[in-house]
């Protein structure tokens, strides 16, 4: 709704409102105003018309948030007038707008608004509409009892199934309420909907309760307008119970509070409760004087509803003094009012079936474009299952491939690990080999040369009156001679010329690019292991020789990390593979492990083996270098 729509309106009424004050004059002429009666106001200007403020912030919002917080404040405008109508136009056009918006608690604010709108329709009288918004709004809740909006729409529900003939039912919901509200407005206002119930049951005395209760509540916490309606429910009490004084200064109160607060439709309301008064007391005058100025006043807000209630008691009025002519006057306004609500209603009737229909049909454009999105998805599966019957044959083919070449892979490279080992084997062989020639070329030398010499020299020693002394030492040097070049002989040259930790280095080194496991080799202090006596030097070389060759044979391991390393005058030697394993207590140890021992215990060395099967060997040797 634009801003110069409004502006028009607001000049038409004006133009209405000058027509309706000569009414009132004429209608106010004549008539009498006891000592008792205040005067009563007919307005110049609709004091129910928002001003354009509140319609340029809705305009000029820049997002969603900003227009939803506008038209918020616009309805609650309505709310605090009573403009009924307003309130549920603006709702519906609220909601619509919420619908599809992208607010992250969207539901919430659906469920407030469905919440304004259905207590719009329920003030109308329209039951079944307002029945329908409560349940929306309870639904858009996530029904959840401890929710607020929930609370406030459930006892919204129990109000109209009362009103709508189921009482127990309503009855219940309200009282429920009361017990789950999640603050005290709730439960305070469940309080005011259960005195209702009370009051169209006759049990004044529990209504009146009730309604204390809620007062008490508004007024502390400052909410006026729910003080004021509460009060107007009392002095309806009071007149039911003979209080007639008490019920019109109650009621006058509201009146006038309602009046300078701009609650012009409680002041209305309050209005037509202190005319009902004055007709059933029989002060006609009185109630003429207040209805009129209702009447008036309800023309000025297009407010039907109130104008129809004016009109009844106006017709009363004149009917019950004789003046037929104006109660006759009053029948034709009162059908006319009946006629306007009968089309007002028809109206919204008509929208909301244009608004279903407009649904169903999109629900009908919906549907078909479900169908053909289905028939477009059967034809692609048509197409679809096919090509992917092919690939998986395609996928199992490759699949089948790749296995094959796995295996033939596998195969290859056992061959290679297999010739590898044997070569590995052969070499081991030939330094066996070598070795055993070269301890009988030794044994050779001892029996041959120095045995020979020995046995000389013990001879020439039994006849030493026979021989000279010179001839005696230069024997004992030669042997001496042969013993050292023996001994240079058994001595590696290697482990003369090269540091011990090179010549280590460059065997594992050497073993690695013949093999496909990760061998690792660390050695600390180097300094220290160079400095380890050549005997000792030779005697770990075979050692780690011999772990190895043992290694590469039976652990079929992928990696074996070797740790050599000197600490508190100890030599220590880690060796460990990933390998297979073995069980210790079932193992049958080689040649190869037992004179691994021998050579421990020549050196005086310690071995702690730590195998199990499937989880690799661990050895470890200690030898005292003193």
């Amino acid at each position: 709704m634009s801003i110069n729509y409004i502006k028009r309106k607001t000049w038409l009424l004006l133009v209405k409102q000058a027509i309706i004050t000569i009414l009132l004059f004429f209608t106010l002429k004549g008539m009498s105003q006891s000592g008792g009666v205040q005067r009563f106001k007919a307005f110049g200007v609709n004091p129910t018309i928002p001003n354009d403020s509140l319609f340029f912030k809705i305009n000029t919002a820049k997002n969603f948030q900003a227009t939803y917080k506008a038209t918020f404040d616009l309805i609650e405008f309505h709310r605090e007038k009573g403009n009924l109508d307003s309130i549920i136009y603006y709702g519906n056009q609220l909601y619509a707008e919420t619908t599809k918006s992208t607010l992250i608690d969207k539901e919430n604010h659906l469920a407030k608004v469905s919440s304004i709108v259905a207590e719009g329709k329920l003030e109308k009288g329209l039951f079944d509409e307002a029945l329908k918004w409560f349940f929306k709004g309870i639904e858009h809740s996530n029904n959840k009892p401890n929710n607020e909006l929930f609370v406030k729409n459930r006892i919204g529900l129990g109000v109209v199934k009362y009103v709508r003939g189921k009482e127990e039912e309503g009855k219940a919901i309200i009282e429920e309420c009361i017990e789950s509200a999640p603050n005290e407005k709730l439960k305070h206002d469940a309080l005011f909907e259960l005195a209702f119930m009370y009051y169209t049951r006759n049990e004044f005395e529990r209504a009146k309760e009730n309604y204390e209760k809620a007062k008490l509540f508004y007024v502390a916490e400052g909410l006026v307008k729910e003080a004021l309606k509460t009060d107007l429910w009392l002095s309806r009490i009071l007149h039911k119970e003979g209080k007639t004084t008490e019920a019109l200064n109650l009621c006058y109160h509201v009146f006038n509070d309602s009046l300078s607060r701009g609650f012009f439709t409680l002041y209305a309301k309050a209005g037509n409760v202190i005319g009902g008064f004055y007709l059933k007391e029989g002060d006609y005058e009185n109630a003429k004087t207040i209805l009129s100025t209702v009447y008036i006043n309800a023309i000025q807000w297009s407010n039907l509803e109130i104008e129809r209630s004016a009109i009844l008691g106006l017709q009363n009025a004149y009917a019950e003094t004789g003046d037929y002519k104006n109660a006759h006057a009053l029948m034709t306004q009162l059908n006319r009012v009946n006629n306007e609500i009968l089309v007002s209603q028809n109206k919204q009737q008509v929208n909301e079936l244009e608004v279903q229909y407009k649904t169903l049909e999109q629900k009908q454009e919906i549907e078909r474009q479900k169908t053909m999105k289905a028939y477009i998805l059967i034809a692609f599966l048509i197409v679809l299952i096919p090509v992917l019957a092919l690939l998986y044959m395609y996928y199992q083919k490759l699949q089948t491939q790749s296995k094959l070449n796995k295996t033939l892979e596998e195969v290859n490279q056992q061959k290679i690990t297999t010739l590898l080992k044997d070569q590995e084997l052969k070499l081991v062989k030939a330094s066996l080999e070598g070795q055993n020639h070269e301890r009988k070329r030794i044994a050779r030398e001892l029996h041959d040369s120095i045995g020979g010499n020995l046995a000389t020299i013990k001879l020439q020693l039994s006849n030493k009156s026979k021989l000279e002394e010179e001839s005696l030492i230069k024997q004992v040097d030669e042997t001496y001679n042969q013993v050292r070049e023996l001994s240079h002989n058994l001595m590696p040259k290697k482990f003369k010329d090269s540091a011990f930790t090179t010549i280590i280095t460059e065997y594992i080194n050497n073993v690695k690019a013949l093999s496909k496991e990760q061998i690792t080799l660390q050695i600390h202090p180097v300094e220290e292991v160079d400095q380890i006596d050549e005997n000792l030097k030779v005697e770990l070389y075979k050692i780690i020789q011999e772990l190895l060759t043992n290694a590469l044979k039976h652990a079929k391991a992928a990696q074996i990390d070797i740790q050599l390393s000197v600490f508190n005058n100890t030599v220590q030697l880690l060796f460990e593979d990933d390998g297979v394993g073995f069980d210790q207590e079932k193992v049958k140890y080689g040649l190869g492990f037992q004179s691994l021992k021998d050579r421990l215990k020549t050196i005086r060395g310690n071995i702690l083996i730590n195998s199990f099967p499937s989880r690799g060997t661990v050895i470890d040797i200690d030898v005292p270098l003193n």
